[in-house]
């Protein structure tokens, strides 16, 4: 089969899943158009209630028909379904079938923009003149114009305005960055646009870039791959050969590895790049690596293939680290059928999953999944327990991260313990922009890899009013870099003109519904907005006929399984159009993302986030406006957006439209032609936190324990790397961090204080030393020598154990110490006053501030016992009737009342109040309350981690680990164990529930298919990752009776030998 008919077969497979017939059971569901949106401004939508059962009633079964409602019928259900394999949207969440474009072959780029197609339509002329601009609320015209002052004379816009704004902003590029006249196939965009990911292969080791102040492309440039292979190969038959253990041709793997790769993944061979950076000298000696490619070349791939030979050949644990939860959650589920079959151990590290150290285990290796938090906890512990050698590789997804402010300093202590540990424990990085790889090549002491490789051609476009410049990155000037493709006119009505000035629907349509479309947005609200324009406006016929039947299977899974439909949504599904943010729940999410990957949504309003938190590639991207929130657009964000446009086997090329508004003309230019974003220390941001932090665990963990070790290793971290160039001192700051933590009694020497004060620095504390006789009482002289030895006090170590810095730890002390004299225990309101401090600030307003109204609402409807914390806080009547009457939470009670409002919250939670009433009832959004409940997890787990190393707090650690229990399951007693499972939530654990299956055991010895046929909306991967992860769970137990049964027999052995 020739490669275009390989790639025909594959659309045709993606596309037509479920081509429905007016036959048979299908006749029920065909439902009329006005059935969901209403012509009429005084006619309801059948979907303006979000909730499907209050809606449909006794018409329920007419317009799902082929919803299972029984057992017995669940073959037919599969076979209605449509799809290739028989199981429809619900049956799997990946493409059909296992047949993929293989991964070395390329595909042909477009010609062109696919042009509209309305020969469908009955009346072409009229196809975009159909809406009622009464629809639309002033709020929301405003919104999804972006702050336009009159969003009905949109401002001028074209290619000449475009041009002209960016003339003078076009770069001059350093004479040693210009090409060699031999070579014209660079130019200065492609080194200021893929700064540091360049065409070619390239290779430097750590060695050879100490020398250079920044990669140079143009040398790269000209550097073949087998030139440095040949070099290398010469200097390792000099060495002692590699004693990396092999156990197949696979890359040192077991060709079932291969076999599994292809099964589960599809994938039937690497890319050439793939193996190449697989056979790297970096890679043959154990080196630390970063490799830099852009979005949707098959890097993963290459980090899974690199585990798996330390799991299985060396026999050693991975740490792997991940940007979000939800992609360590997707991670843990994609891997856990290779751990069946391979026999090692996947385990989740998220907010209150995974057990700090992990359980040794003699006989199965663990992968660990982690999220950057979790992760540094986990390496903390695991060399506090004196076990870091069991870790045998550290793999860092989206390096770049390091530069971000708060979790980057976070990411950037963890590698620097890991570098500090000398344990002989592999370092590879792997990010798509990254702009200063020379500096963390030299943090990490790692060789790099990098090259301008994607799987399909990705042409970028910029829309200028109704005009379309696509950018040549291979031009020399303006006029060759913005390339005018088109002029775009879809014969809109002056109302539309007027709603859609940018042609969102038409541009969209060109794809739509044939193939799939992201629109990215600058708020959450704009993408809910920007979604309901859209589907007034799209050809209504078109876009409703699509895969009808899965659209209705989909609304319903989200009624049943996450117990609402949100108002939008309602309106927006019934035309495969979806938006995507932090507000919906992440079950709501993973829906929308499922049937994104099959063809149903086929366009999905989205935030920045879904570019680097989630895969979902499209055909064609759409950035709505160069912001996020309300910063412009760096080029890094612009790459990872444009970077989801055209994955292999969707198609033939990706298109990505940028629209520009002329008053945004000058800035587009700057971030189109600026350097890629660099990645930036932030340990010295926010008076030195993250370096507080980092001297805080490093003492407690023994890797320090006198300024000289603390100098020496603060000195190998990034911010020493970029000191000069920040302008920061480190030793400095390394000194004044250790007198704050002299005074706050965080520290104290170990030994009595030296006579000699050579090399000494004078530290002003109020700890119990010798005074000197010219000094006031309160004042106390202590002198640090280089080599004066110190340790952790209690509450140092506390903060140390709970993961926070020993300002947060002195505040949440003070707070369960004065709980303590009269602490609640009638309800959980008090332990949950606790929880929410822990992660408050100033104002107790992070996440969301507390609505007056609501909050006096929900007061005096408490029974007196429950008032009692509002009481002890001092808050009365008379602030309640303030409250009432101003509708403003200010004052001196303003921090406990935000507080309390959360409380309140968590408080139905814990009783098992639905996710979606308790947001409708304090009017928070869904998936801002489980980010809340998440919060809560971890606050609850490092308050019982700071109480272990606190006697004082004896008491409160059995009442913490209940509250952290209790909110990591919310759910009942029943339900707690099958809620273990990872895409288990509570209507999910009582569905399995009702079927029979009430333990990890039920669900681990059937096969995923009876789940499938045994429950309503469950897809088959789905299904296949709860029975694998449910395995493991055993294994898991299995490995700890194991470890106990060993350890009992050698306690015998030594017994009998005395």
């Amino acid at each position: 089969m020739s490669n275009k008919q390989v790639v025909d077969n594959k659309n045709k497979r993606n596309l037509d899943l479920t081509d429905e017939t007016a036959s048979g059971s299908h006749a029920k569901r065909q439902c009329s158009e006005s059935l969901f949106w209403p012509e009429g401004d005084d006619d309801d939508s059948f979907f303006s209630n979000a909730k499907l059962e209050d809606l449909l009633g006794g018409r329920k079964e007419e317009l799902f028909g082929t919803q299972a409602q029984t057992n017995h019928n669940n073959n037919q259900k599969l076979q209605q379904s449509g799809s290739d394999d028989g199981l429809g949207l619900f049956g799997d969440t990946s493409f059909p079938g296992t047949e993929k474009l293989p991964l070395n072959q390329h595909t042909k780029p477009s010609e062109s923009l696919n042009q509209i197609d309305l020969a469908e339509e009955d009346n072409a002329d009229e196809v975009f003149k159909k809406i009622n601009l009464n629809d639309l609320s002033i709020a929301e015209m405003e919104d999804i114009f972006h702050g336009a002052e009159d969003f009905s004379e949109p401002m001028l816009q074209n290619t000449q305005l475009f041009l002209e704004a960016v003339t003078f902003k076009m770069p001059r590029t350093p004479e040693k960055l210009l090409p060699s006249v031999k070579d014209e196939s660079m130019s200065f965009i492609s080194k200021s646009v893929i700064e540091s990911i360049v065409q070619g292969t390239q290779y430097v080791t750590c060695e050879e870039l100490k020398n250079q102040s920044i990669l140079d492309p143009v040398n790269w440039e000209t550097q073949a791959f087998a030139d440095f292979e040949k070099e290398e190969k010469q200097q390792q038959q000099q060495q002692v050969k590699d004693s990396f253990p092999s156990k197949g041709e696979f890359y040192g793997l077991p060709d079932k590895v291969k076999k599994m790769i292809l099964e589960h993944k599809g994938i039937k061979s690497l890319y050439e790049w793939q193996d190449e950076c697989l056979n790297l000298p970096a890679i043959r000696q154990r080196k630390n690596l970063i490799y830099a490619l852009p979005t949707s070349g098959g890097k993963t791939l290459v980090a899974e293939i690199l585990m798996l030979r330390e799991l299985l050949c060396r026999e050693r644990n991975v740490l792997f680290i991940l940007p979000y939860v939800s992609i360590v959650q997707e991670k843990v589920s994609a891997m856990s059928p290779f751990a069946i079959d391979l026999d090692f151990i996947v385990e989740e590290y998220t907010a209150g999953k995974g057990k700090c150290p992990p359980q040794p285990s003699r006989k199965r290796r663990s992968l660990f999944i982690a999220s950057i938090e979790k992760g540094a906890v986990l390496m903390d512990s695991v060399i506090d327990a004196q076990r870091p050698h069991e870790i045998g590789l550290v793999v860092v997804d989206e390096l770049h991260l390091i530069g971000e402010r708060g979790r980057g300093a976070t990411l950037e202590a963890f590698l620097t313990k890991v570098m500090f540990l000398n344990a002989s424990i592999q370092i590879v990085g792997m990010s798509a922009t990254i702009g200063n790889l020379s500096e963390i090549s030299s943090f990490l002491n790692a060789d790099v890899y990098t090259r301008g490789f994607r799987p399909v051609e990705l042409k970028e476009y910029i829309k200028c009013g109704p005009d379309l410049l696509e950018i040549n990155s291979a031009g020399q000037t303006l006029e060759e870099i913005f390339i005018p493709s088109r002029t775009v006119d879809y014969n809109y009505s002056e109302a539309v003109k007027r709603a859609d000035p940018d042609h969102l629907a038409g541009l969209i349509s060109e794809c739509a519904p044939e193939h799939c479309c992201l629109v990215f947005c600058p708020s959450r609200k704009n993408c809910e907005n920007v979604a309901l324009l859209l589907s007034r406006i799209v050809p209504k016929q078109k876009f409703f006929e699509h895969r009808r039947s899965e659209k209705m299977d989909l609304m319903d899974a989200l009624d049943k399984m996450c117990g609402i439909v949100s108002p939008v949504l309602a309106k927006t599904l019934p035309y495969g159009i979806a938006y995507h943010h932090s507000g919906l729940t992440t079950d709501e999410r993973k829906y929308i993302e499922t049937a994104y990957r099959f063809g149903v949504v086929t366009v999905i309003c989205c935030t920045s986030t879904l570019a680097a938190g989630v895969n979902l590639p499209a055909k064609r991207v759409i950035i709505r406006a160069p912001y996020v929130g309300q910063e412009f657009m760096t080029l890094c964000k612009y790459k990872q957006m444009v970077g989801r446009a055209g994955r292999a086997g969707l198609g033939e090329a990706g298109e990505s439209i940028l629209i520009a508004q002329s008053k945004d003309n000058l800035q587009v230019g700057q971030m189109l032609f600026s350097p890629m974003d660099k990645a930036l220390s932030s340990m010295d941001q926010q008076e030195a936190v993250g370096l507080q932090s980092l001297i805080l665990s490093v003492i407690g963990l023994n890797l320090a324990e006198c300024r000289r070790d603390l100098n020496r290793l603060v000195n190998s971290t990034l911010l020493a790397v970029q000191a000069s160039a920040l302008e920061v001192a480190v030793d400095d700051i390394v000194l004044r961090i250790l007198r704050e933590m002299f005074k706050n009694k965080v520290l104290q020497v170990t030994e009595p204080q030296a006579k000699s004060r050579i090399n000494s620095s004078e530290i002003i504390t109020t700890q119990d030393v010798n005074q000197t006789s010219n000094r006031a009482a309160g004042e106390r002289r202590l002198l640090i020598g280089q080599s004066t030895p110190f340790k952790l006090t209690h509450i140092g170590r506390a903060a140390f154990k709970a993961g926070i810095d020993y300002k947060r730890a002195n505040a949440i002390h003070r707070e369960l110490r004065q709980a303590q004299q009269q602490l609640i225990l009638t309800n959980y309101l008090h332990l949950l006053y606790l929880v929410v401090s822990f992660n408050s600030n100033d104002k107790g307003d992070e996440l969301f501030p507390a609505d007056a109204s609501i909050l006096v609402g929900v007061y005096t409807s408490l029974r007196p016992d429950s008032q009692a914390l509002f009481k002890q806080l001092g808050f009365t009547e008379a602030h309640a009737a303030r409250l009432f009457k101003t509708h403003s939470v200010q004052g001196p009670l303003s921090l406990q009342l935000n507080r309390l409002y959360k409380v309140l919250i968590l408080a139905d939670i814990l009783d098992l109040l639905p996710l979606p009433a308790v947001a409708t009832k304090y009017n928070v959004e869904r998936g801002t309350l489980q980010h809340l409940i998440s919060q809560s997890v971890a606050a609850a787990s490092a308050i019982v981690r700071l109480c272990e190393e606190l006697e004082e707090f004896w008491c409160y650690k059995p009442l913490f680990e209940r509250i952290l229990h209790k909110m990591d399951r919310c759910g009942t007693f029943e339900l707690e164990p099958l809620m273990e499972l990872p895409a288990v939530k509570i209507n999910r654990a009582k569905q399995l529930y009702a079927a029979g299956f009430r333990t990890i055991e039920d669900i681990a010895k059937v096969r995923p298919m009876l789940l499938v046929q045994s429950l309503e909306h469950m897809p088959l991967r789905v299904a296949t990752e709860i029975v694998s992860a449910a395995k493991i769970i055993l294994m898991k137990k299995l490995d700890h009776l194991e470890e106990e049964t060993e350890n009992l027999k050698m306690c015998l052995k030594s017994s009998r030998k005395e």
